[in-house]
């Protein structure tokens, strides 16, 4: 096995779904010759992202937006560009972090790239392990792919089904936050309108029954955090 240079890729690399054939076998379209480094591909942040803490649901990503990871959270981005490995199985690939990334607390989380994928977007999950929020802004380069040649062709590749399952899985897990988040809007709710309930009962529309509500409102802070534990060990 043996890594492809800069050289080595631009000989079997294109940008165009049309001229991917045997000679040029390896597809990254919408990619740049401004990606290219030594020993690999800078990928950049597309145009869909989740992250498993501030927010849990699959969400999209455009021109001038960006993605904020906080600290300790993962983020799992999809790439600008879409990857087609060659159909002969004889090239794989790791995903290695940026430099620039990790100094500001962004590393991501070791992934492989089968031989023969041709699925597209590749899924990067990424973990910030700074104390601070960490953006990164839709196509800004934020993991680099390194290729290698295989000694022999790979004699299983390309699973053809891995993607349809990431996003039934996301589409199971978005509806399982909003579940989860429909509960406690409604607990909260509860709980406020009871606190406010009693003390226009006991007040009236006086300073009493704004201290009602303010004592309801730190209950249903302290009972929803409570809540949210328990519904996440389901």
């Amino acid at each position: 096995m043996s890594i492809l240079t800069d050289t080595d890729l631009k000989k079997i690399l294109c940008y165009d779904e049309a001229q991917w054939n045997d000679k040029k076998p390896l597809l990254i379209q919408d990619g740049s010759d401004d990606c290219i480094t030594p020993m690999g591909y800078d990928l950049r942040v597309g145009g869909f992202y989740k992250t498993f803490i501030a927010k849990p649901n699959l969400d999209t990503l455009a021109q001038g937006k960006t993605v904020a990871i906080k600290p300790g959270d993962i983020a799992l981005i999809g790439t600008y560009e879409k990857l087609k490995m060659p159909k002969d199985g004889s090239v794989s690939a790791l995903i290695l972090s940026r430099v620039s990334q990790v100094s500001r607390g962004l590393s991501n989380i070791s992934t492989k790239v089968d031989p023969g994928w041709a699925e597209g977007e590749l899924l990067i999950p990424v973990q910030n392990f700074s104390r601070d929020v960490i953006k990164l802004s839709y196509q800004e380069k934020f993991c680099t792919i390194v290729f290698f040649k295989n000694e022999s062709p790979a004699s299983l590749y390309n699973s053809s089904s891995s993607r349809s399952k990431f996003f039934k899985l996301l589409s199971q897990t978005s509806r399982e936050s909003f579940s989860k988040d429909l509960q406690l809007g409604l607990l909260s709710i509860f709980i406020i309108g009871i606190a406010g309930s009693i003390g226009y009962y006991y007040f009236g529309n006086s300073t009493g029954f704004g201290v009602a509500v303010t004592i309801g409102i730190a209950i249903e802070r302290f009972v929803s955090v409570i809540a949210a534990r328990m519904l996440g060990r389901r």
